[in-house]
């Protein structure tokens, strides 16, 4: 089981993932009609049965979700998690209201997966490039379903790195989840790479 993170490095990891957040708020700026402000990312390491559980979502709920595999240094799947609603929102924001809700299933998978595309690239891109990490990324792609198709994972005794994120706009606030699953192993890999970069920065603030 691998330890867990310290607050030092828990803090270096959320100041990581909130540049690469706020990469992708810019982006998704240029996308919708209004601005997007995404909320500074609240962090764990958990198993990935209580991942799942933290995600609040109800396992009757049909869940919108993009799904990155991701392989190299370490390797496991991203997801981005809507509920069906909030993802028919964001979408019909991307698309600036101009089509009814009722009609925007057709348009959601692609939309999604385009906004999903941003988040997660933005995130990945930001943490590969701060831990040095060589990693490889799979074209995204658009799941919908409930929570029990939405986050599998082939053992309890594997841990995720969970995040949660909030959309905000000026007219609707809409919660998205990422969640990080990886085995053991990688994720032990994944650890010690936080430890390095975080001994860094204190080693050259002594200095």
């Amino acid at each position: 089981m691998p330890d867990k993170l310290t607050l030092l490095e828990i803090d270096a990891l959320t100041e990581i993932f909130n540049i690469g957040i706020g990469r992708a708020a810019k982006s998704l700026n240029q996308m919708v009609s209004q601005t997007v402000d995404l909320t500074i990312p609240e962090i764990e390491m958990l198993p990935n049965k209580q991942a799942k559980h933290k995600l609040d979502l109800d396992t009757a709920m049909e869940i919108s979700a993009v799904t990155q595999r991701f392989s190299g240094d370490f390797q496991g799947q991203a997801l981005l998690m809507f509920s069906k609603e909030n993802g028919l929102q964001l979408v019909r924001l991307l698309l600036g209201n101009k089509i009814p809700i009722e009609d925007l299933s057709e348009l959601e998978q692609d939309s999604l997966v385009e906004i999903g595309n941003v988040i997660l690239n933005a995130c990945f891109g930001t943490v590969i490039n701060f831990l040095q990490a060589s990693i490889s990324i799979e074209m995204p792609e658009f799941i919908q379903g409930n929570l029990n198709k939405i986050f599998t994972y082939s053992s309890e005794h594997d841990w995720s790195l969970y995040i949660k994120v909030k959309f905000s706009l000026p007219s609707e606030h809409i919660a998205g989840h990422i969640s990080f699953i990886m085995d053991i192993t990688s994720l032990e890999i994944f650890q010690e790479s936080v430890r390095k970069f975080v001994f860094g920065i204190t080693n050259t603030v002594k200095s």
